[in-house]
């Protein structure tokens, strides 16, 4: 939590030194998770609230929930919650399109359940991962309506683990004036 209340207090000093502008998205994902032989794609949604401390680079903190938990061979899996950190390098608008590159750190809690028996301890395992998130991704800025963006991205979560966790995500940014 200490890390969580230092990010804000960084990224709203930062903003306001930069004279940076301030962004939050709204994103929906489906992820794929490879765990043990098993393949789940749970659906989760972000927030991402961020300021720019210079052109095209930003930095933001994030937060996904589940929306909806996958199965696979008699396993539920989910992707209970997720959080973190991260540096955004943007490219110059190109037709009003812009790529990026978002490298930060993040903590996740991914859930695994029996769906014969969801209340037996036994057959559930429920992880806390720290590690890295690295997205790359496209943003196309409307005309009409210059301070909204359509963003797709690839996201991926490495933990250094067993399991492997990749997502695709669609969004809406909003960018303050």
């Amino acid at each position: 939590m200490r890390w969580l209340i230092a990010t804000v207090l960084l990224l709203t000093s930062s903003c306001a030194l930069a004279e940076g502008r301030l962004y939050g998205e709204l994103q929906l994902g489906g992820g794929g998770i490879r765990n043990s032989g098993l393949d789940f794609y749970p659906f989760f949604g972000t927030v991402t609230l961020g300021g720019y401390v210079a052109r095209n680079i930003g930095i933001e903190i994030f937060g996904d929930s589940s929306v909806s938990p996958a199965s696979d061979e008699g396993f539920e899996m989910d992707i209970e919650q997720a959080y973190g950190i991260a540096l955004r390098l943007q490219s110059p608008p190109v037709n009003s399109v812009q790529g990026f590159i978002v490298l930060g750190a993040v903590n996740y809690t991914l859930d695994q359940r029996s769906e014969s028996n969801p209340a037996s301890e036994v057959d559930a395992i429920n992880g806390e991962f720290t590690g890295m998130r690295v997205s790359v991704g496209l943003m196309q800025r409307l005309k009409r309506l210059p301070g909204l963006l359509f963003t797709a991205e690839y996201r991926h979560y490495n933990a250094d683990e067993p399991l492997r966790v990749d997502a695709i995500v669609l969004g809406v940014r909003v960018n303050s004036p």
